[in-house]
């Protein structure tokens, strides 16, 4: 009896620290989320993108297109690279088209990170009100890396971006999605800005 009373109190206890430990984690996990929730109104802020209050990607359908992009640099031949410094103060908008346009079953994976490094291309899904509907986060295709020797014979890394790549993106099979933008995070100082590089109709 008393070895049977001892198990049920090692039961009890067990279930207790579980059920402290899960609602910890929950309270984390949405603390989180609401930061992260702050972080991008701001960031969408400066773009003058609304974030609703429930949040974008909320709700998904079953399905999601995805798009096939061609994004060329119009004044630039087919294999020339450019500094990728050059590339913050430059001003002409690429010639973007979209060459596959399909439709798939299933639902996308929900991003649970904003971490943005001007290694990335973040993608903005906005409806007809400059609602945020969804967003993405991708490494720019654009980007890469060489290491060239330095007159002492260093190695020297230097990023360059490719004039002509492609580029698929994914979304939600939202009729409410009026246009994707295509945004470069650009460091300030503090905090990171975001350049608009070019905007794809979805309709």
């Amino acid at each position: 009896m008393k070895i049977l009373f001892w198990l049920l109190l090692a039961v009890l206890v067990l279930f207790s620290f579980t059920l402290v430990q899960s609602r910890r984690t929950t309270g984390q996990q949405n603390r989180r989320e609401a930061l992260q929730q702050e972080r991008l109104k701001k960031l969408m802020s400066k773009v003058e993108i609304d974030v609703p209050e429930t949040g974008a990607r909320t709700d998904q359908t079953q399905k999601y297109r995805e798009l096939k992009v061609r994004w060329a640099d119009s004044t630039k031949s087919t294999t020339e690279l450019r500094s990728a410094n050059e590339s913050e103060t430059q001003t002409q908008v690429p010639s973007v088209s979209v060459v596959e346009d399909n439709k798939r079953s299933g639902t996308l994976p929900r991003y649970r990170s904003l971490e943005l490094s001007p290694a990335h291309i973040f993608i903005a899904a906005v409806d007809a009100t400059n609602k945020l509907r969804w967003w993405s986060i991708v490494h720019d295709p654009r980007l890469v890396r060489a290491e060239t020797p330095t007159p002492t014979g260093e190695l020297r890394r230097e990023d360059y971006y490719v004039s002509n790549v492609t580029l698929v993106v994914a979304f939600p099979d939202d009729p409410e999605i009026a246009n994707l933008r295509f945004f470069h995070p650009v460091w300030n100082g503090t905090d990171f800005d975001l350049k608009l590089l070019t905007v794809v109709p979805t309709r």
